[in-house]
């Protein structure tokens, strides 16, 4: 008698395979656990190239809409977050690589659905009817997490292709798999040898996006993968962002509305008596209806009397929401923590094969492995034991050590005083620099205004992003001059959006025009 073949065994033919002929359902007779892999690897690499072409649709739209609003801005005398001929708004390169965050969020999100439903027809051999009943719900899905009312049609097209990508791909690789001997104990314990490094940091090391985002200032390869983040993050953003979270805006209102009510920093309001003939809009307010999506104003209050247009009728007009809530889905739901997981999983399995030819050599390659996260390690021995014996606050604060200076600022900030806090605001490590101007902002003294004026002009943008913040909660005179200077003249855009966010506070900025 044959004993039935187990989800990893490759020597048995798996349930319901067929063993003669092959049809486009059937996917293979043996199940090869480090295909799944490769195959899903690849079906995920499509799908980020078919969301960062609807990202790309997306970001160039609004680079066109960024533009002729900055033309407007600059003409009505106010001065624009970014020049109308901008190279992160004219450039094809750099709105690929605003797409580009399109793709590596709502694309590998969609892969990973796929990836979940793809282990039904890899574990029996082929495509059964389940499984192609349950292949539109998942298209549904992909076309939920990605909907666009902007562009509904074609984000909807978008989510459908998208398990259609990935399993084009998948089905090829997994049918061109070749039988291989997979020890699963093996596996598993190599799994579990990879992975807790991982988790260990991710339960006990207290991690957070803020002190991820602050040790990738400390590896250059890391620090230029930031900096190409955060200048390309401001044209994403706009896409996804709410009319009131824009920095700036442009509101065409019907003259027939007499009064406007308060009116938002960043705000342009063209008084027109065809706000639908303004292009540049991110909104049209009327009392009556109008041929285009308008805010009807029923009532005869000021039309943003207490905020009401940004704060609640505004909401309507949130043509992203959905999407934006796909990608708050990816970044703090579990995606983004299964994605690494994944990627040791597929390294255990690639250490499991190495060990059948050669133990000495899988030891050596996992010990290399494990040897990249000592540093992180010895950081969070290091938090721990200062978390015990506080007493040694001094001693952290002193170090020659970057990573005692760092922990020592990260986790008892109150512990420094105001010279400290000086001194490290010029240190060797930018993260260091930034944490000394965070808590610079968190107090909120003035004493600190020569220090955060210093910082403005730090190569690293993120530091400069700080000291904006800072300033904007100082809310001195002096803060806001230097807060607009950083607005006119820093050279990134991710920077002058700051600044300008903090003016706000401050000394906001608004005006009401008159189209010709």
């Amino acid at each position: 008698m044959t004993a039935k073949a187990g989800p990893f065994e490759n020597e048995e033919h798996a349930p319901g395979a067929e063993k003669t002929g092959r049809s486009f359902l059937c996917l293979t007779d043996h199940r090869d656990l480090t295909q799944w892999f490769r195959a899903s690897f690849i079906g995920t690499l499509f799908c980020i190239v078919l969301l960062t072409l609807f990202g790309f649709i997306l970001v160039s739209g609004h680079a066109r809409l960024l533009s002729s609003q900055m033309q407007l801005f600059v003409s009505s005398g106010m001065e624009p977050l970014v020049r109308p001929d901008d190279p992160y708004l004219t450039s094809f390169i750099h709105r690929l690589g605003s797409a580009l965050f399109f793709g590596c969020t709502l694309g590998v999100l969609n892969a990973m659905a796929a990836m979940a439903l793809s282990l039904f027809p890899w574990i029996k051999g082929r495509f059964s009817l389940p499984d192609l009943l349950v292949f539109p719900v998942l298209a549904g899905l992909c076309a939920y997490l990605g909907y666009s009312a902007e562009l509904p049609a074609l984000s909807i097209l978008f989510g459908v292709l998208s398990p259609v990508v990935f399993f084009i791909p998948w089905s090829l690789v997994i049918r061109r798999s070749r039988p291989r001997d997979i020890r699963f104990g093996r596996w598993i314990a190599f799994a579990v040898a990879a992975s807790a490094p991982f988790l260990f940091l991710l339960v006990l090391g207290g991690s957070s996006f803020g002190v991820i985002r602050d040790s990738m200032l400390t590896r250059p390869a890391l620090k230029d993968l930031s900096d190409f983040y955060y200048n390309h993050t401001l044209l994403a953003a706009h896409v996804i962002k709410p009319i009131s979270a824009l920095e700036q805006k442009v509101i065409a209102v019907s003259d027939e509305i007499e009064k406007i009510g308060p009116m938002p920093h960043g705000s342009l309001w063209v008084r027109t008596p065809d706000p639908c003939g303004v292009s540049e809009r991110n909104l049209a307010v009327s009392r009556g209806e109008l041929p285009c999506n308008a805010l009807v104003i029923g009532d005869d209050r000021p039309a943003n009397a207490s905020n009401r247009i940004m704060e609640e009728l505004g909401r309507a007009f949130d043509s992203n929401e959905r999407m934006r809530q796909g990608i708050g889905i990816f970044f703090y739901r579990g995606p983004l923590v299964l994605v690494p997981i994944l990627f040791m999983l597929w390294f255990a399995l690639f250490l499991s094969n190495l060990s059948m030819k050669s133990k000495i050599a899988s030891g050596v390659v996992l010990l290399g492995y494990l040897a990249l996260f000592y540093p992180a390690w010895q950081g969070v021995y290091q938090r721990h034991l200062l978390v015990l014996h506080p007493e040694r606050i001094a001693q952290y604060i002193l170090s020659e050590r970057e990573e005692m200076r760092y922990l020592a600022l990260l986790t008892y900030p109150d512990e420094f005083t105001a010279r400290e806090l000086m001194r490290y605001s010029g240190d060797v490590s930018p993260r260091i620099r930034l944490r000394a101007l965070y808590e610079a902002g968190r107090r909120g003294n003035t004493q600190y205004l020569d220090m955060l004026e210093e910082a403005l002009s730090d190569p690293q943008l993120n530091v400069r992003t700080r000291a904006c913040w800072a300033l904007g909660r100082t809310r001195s005179e002096r803060s806001a001059d230097l807060l607009q200077q950083a607005f006119l003249h820093d050279p990134s855009w991710y920077v002058r959006g700051y600044a300008y966010r903090a003016l706000g506070g401050v000394r906001p900025m608004a005006k009401v025009i008159t189209a010709p």
